[in-house]
């Protein structure tokens, strides 16, 4: 299992100079590695990659794309499975916001039953994960 999981995740790794929640993604995602590799996690989990940046025709026609995939907005960060619980986290900065998108899901997810969760630092995704009971 051990193995797997070092497949699995070796790409998670901790990058320099990123900053708001670029960085607090990256600092959830190197913990949430170290959890699953220590066996202390009781889930799979994986960040949905919805940021696009959009300035061009071509980025216009890739976004589009994406949607036309499945891609929605307002997704959170990480979404954690197992098999009798689901949890959705969006990650904020101290001074970031839902977006209108993003409420949008948090009220799809809790009317479906899955629990979601707005974190502001690497201490309250684990609290909510041992809520959860998917954290030892």
């Amino acid at each position: 299992m051990l193995t797997l999981l070092l497949q699995v995740l070796s790409d998670v790794t901790t990058f320099k100079n990123l900053k708001g929640e670029d960085k607090l993604a990256n600092d959830v995602a190197c913990e949430l590695k170290a959890l699953s590799i220590e066996g202390r996690i009781n889930c799979l989990w994986f960040h949905v990659p919805n940021e696009t940046v959009v300035q061009t025709k071509t980025d216009i026609a890739r976004l589009k794309k994406k949607h036309a995939k499945g891609m929605i907005s307002g997704a959170p960060d990480f979404v954690f499975l197992a098999p009798n619980t689901s949890v959705c986290i969006e990650l904020k900065t101290d001074s970031g916001r839902s977006s209108p998108n993003q409420k949008l899901f948090a009220e799809w997810a809790e009317n479906s039953g899955v629990a979601y969760y707005i974190a502001r630092s690497v201490n309250e995704v684990k609290k909510y994960l041992k809520l959860e009971n998917l954290l030892q």
